[in-house]
């Protein structure tokens, strides 16, 4: 076997990785050099073209196209949190107002808890809510205590005066007033949540 059929003997093993269109150029390109040249021009022209391996190297890397980058997919946004969303905010608003009405203390229970954790009303919003109806009746106990005092008979009779309640009657009514604080706690909050959603 001559120099230039060895040295393109080898060339074709290192192509066998090159896509054929690629390698056969470049295989017919360099026995084309090598066709018609004496011992000596052949031994160094195949010197000058250098190993066949790197030839494939430099082949595969010309031939190789460049990794084209990713299109962006446009990533939906997050869904917010439950306890963001105005479906929750409703509900928790409905829970404070009338929960204790149909569970008794569970409801309203589950009602305060919701509002707090909601993240739709400000904090002064949520104690306002929570906190009125105590506040309510502590002040309605507060009156109702001063008018029973006041209302004492003084000289150690029995008489009352007829145009203020009876203690029980008094302490009823206060009660009935906080209870019927929740609804309206529970309204307010729905109309802040509206008034907040209008900006």
């Amino acid at each position: 076997m001559t120099t230039a059929a060895a040295y393109l003997a080898r060339l074709d093993a290192a192509l066998q990785d090159v896509p054929h269109g690629i390698a056969s150029e470049i295989r017919n390109g360099i026995a084309e050099e090598l066709t018609g040249l004496d011992a000596d021009a052949t031994a160094r022209r195949i010197a000058q073209l250098g190993d066949p391996a790197e030839i494939a190297r430099e082949a595969m890397d010309a031939g190789t196209p460049r990794p084209i980058a990713p299109i962006a997919m446009a990533t939906p946004s997050p869904r917010p949190p439950l306890t963001r969303s105005r479906g929750y905010a409703i509900a928790a608003a409905i829970a404070l107002g009338v929960g204790g009405f149909i569970v008794p203390f569970a409801g309203w229970f589950i009602g305060v808890v919701m509002v707090l954790t909601c993240g739709l009303w400000r904090t002064y919003e949520k104690l306002i809510a929570v906190l009125l109806p105590f506040v309510t009746l502590a002040l309605m106990a507060g009156v109702v205590t001063l008018v029973s005092w006041l209302s004492a008979p003084t000289g150690g009779g029995e008489e009352t005066n007829p145009l203020l309640p009876s203690g029980f009657a008094a302490w009823h009514s206060s009660i009935l007033v906080s209870y019927v604080m929740f609804p309206v706690c529970g309204l307010w909050l729905l109309w802040r949540l509206r008034a907040r959603a209008a900006r």
